[in-house]
């Protein structure tokens, strides 16, 4: 008997299985410091994570709509120039995907946090 697609569906279920299996999640256990002028410390380390990762939004926010203008743009530039119907059929709009990457607003608390005397602890799972 032959199956054409098998070997294409075998290696489609295996690369599946192999992406599932090898994801790992971090999470942070944080051990808050001892002394009152630690704890003060890491509030403060906070109110700045807060403000990094407001300040990251908002940049992903007017990116995402400095994408968008930009793709509203192009997209009837395009529409103007064209010469027939089916020069404006091929016509698009690029989607703008944009996303607030606070992993640095999260890396600087980690250390700011130690930093202060309080302990985190890197846990690892998969």
């Amino acid at each position: 008997m032959n199956f054409p697609n098998l070997s294409g569906r075998l290696g489609g279920v295996m690369l599946g299985l192999l992406l599932v299996t090898g994801c790992v999640t971090t999470r942070y256990e944080y051990m808050a410091p001892h002394t009152e002028q630690g704890r003060y410390c890491a509030t403060q380390c906070a109110s700045i994570k807060e403000a990094c990762q407001s300040n990251e939004i908002s940049r992903a926010q007017a990116e995402q709509y400095n994408c968008q203008q930009r793709s509203e743009y192009r997209y009837h530039d395009c529409l103007h120039h064209a010469r027939s119907e089916d020069e404006a059929k091929r016509c698009f709009r690029p989607a703008c995907w944009n996303n607030p990457n606070t992993w640095r607003c999260d890396e600087n608390y980690r250390q700011c946090f130690v930093g202060c005397g309080g302990t985190v602890r890197t846990i690892k799972e998969e």
